[in-house]
């Protein structure tokens, strides 16, 4: 692929490429939040020039269809230093947008994406080897960026507070919600997707990765308190195992939920709006987060959330969510035991849900997005 740029009209327009390795990688809110650019950019600017740095084997059509570099499928120790940077130089890009790390030696300016700082902020939940990692690449990566994009402001501002980024350099570049997540699917679609999960009539939803970080034990012990009590719906966990699930799982087990708990594994992204939209409610509790994308898709599919109240959500859900402090057992099973009771709470929320996650549209993530990198090439 050539160096240089082209002309459209009368605007010179830089090559800007994408590193997308989390695509196909089933990587949960990394993987969810590049694609959703990549197809924002395809909607908004289908004319730009971006070239996207991807896995090989990744199917052409999972990238909004932009040229592709692949990358070759190499652990991050490899793929950071060297085989991103050579993919970059070959094709020729004038910016590179890389999510957390960049290359230590970057070809061209760079931008970054950067979640959330939770090894920082909660170092419990993470393993000491990518504590490690992240404490030493993140503030060198920070330092040589052009712009920071946060998928926040309560996230832009903590990157603040902990690496003395200003926040004039963070641009805030939420993610969109793909239009798959609706309140409208067919019944057929929903059976066929309850049958391959094997999902009961009434039961309450979380998606997302098994880490300590999204809180299941405690989420599980308050429905535990429930189901004593009578409710009769079953706890879905759905989602892939993730770093250091093991004593959270062996905890949730010492509940003794039996069939009244049930983990499906890795759900496909064909399958998740209907799996929500058959879910009597969706449950997100984490402890922290910089975005939390599935309450967005709960949202957008008209099912009612219950969400923890910590300043990333609050800022993503509004009015549209109740809320319980995620530490407090018994203020969880209060406010899930009111959701799922409440017929007007849950009429509020299903009518209200689908009107906040309207907000967070494909063209405004791809403009934040243009934007952010235009302030980039002219500094």
């Amino acid at each position: 692929m050539a160096r240089g740029k082209r002309t459209h009209g009368d605007s010179t327009l830089s090559r800007i490429g994408i590193d997308a390795h989390a695509i196909g990688s089933r990587a949960g809110g990394n993987e969810t939040y590049m694609r959703e650019l990549l197809f924002a950019l395809r909607e908004l600017a289908p004319r730009r020039d971006f070239v996207v740095y991807a896995q090989r084997g990744v199917s052409p059509s999972m990238l909004a269809d932009w040229p592709v570099v692949p990358l070759p499928r190499t652990s991050s120790l490899l793929r950071v230093p060297i085989t991103l940077p050579r993919a970059v130089q070959r094709s020729g890009a004038e910016l590179l947008h890389v999510q957390y790390n960049a290359p230590p030696v970057s070809p061209c300016p760079f931008v970054v994406s950067v979640h959330d700082v939770g090894w920082v902020k909660h170092p419990q939940f993470f393993t000491p080897g990518m504590r490690s990692r992240l404490a030493l690449l993140t503030p060198n990566t920070l330092r040589r960026a052009r712009r920071v994009f946060a998928l926040t402001r309560a996230i832009a501002e903590e990157i603040s507070e902990v690496y003395g980024t200003p926040l004039d350099r963070i641009d805030v570049v939420s993610p969109a919600v793909d239009p798959v997540f609706n309140p409208n699917h067919a019944q057929s679609t929903i059976e066929a997707a309850r049958h391959r999960y094997h999902l009961p009539e009434q039961y309450v939803l979380y998606t997302g990765a098994l880490q300590p970080r999204k809180n299941l034990t405690r989420l599980a012990t308050a429905f535990a308190q429930l189901v004593k009590k009578g409710l009769p719906h079953t706890l879905v966990i759905a989602g892939r195992r993730a770093w250091l699930h093991k004593g959270m799982l062996e905890d949730i087990e010492r509940l003794k939920l039996g069939g009244r708990i049930h983990f499906t594994g890795y759900v496909e992204q064909d399958d998740l709006p209907s799996i929500y939209a058959a879910a009597s409610a969706f449950v997100y509790v984490s402890i922290y987060e910089g975005f939390g994308l599935p309450v967005l898709e709960a949202l957008a599919s008209g099912t009612p959330v219950l969400a923890s109240s910590i300043a990333a959500i609050k800022e993503v859900a509004g009015d549209a969510a109740a809320y319980c402090e995620p530490l407090d057992i018994e203020d969880m099973e209060h406010n899930l035991a009111r959701l799922l009771s409440d017929s007007d709470l849950q009429s509020k929320l299903r009518v209200a849900g689908p009107k906040r996650a309207a907000k967070f549209t494909r063209k405004g993530m791809a403009q934040a997005a243009l934007d952010g990198y235009q302030r980039a090439l002219e500094m």
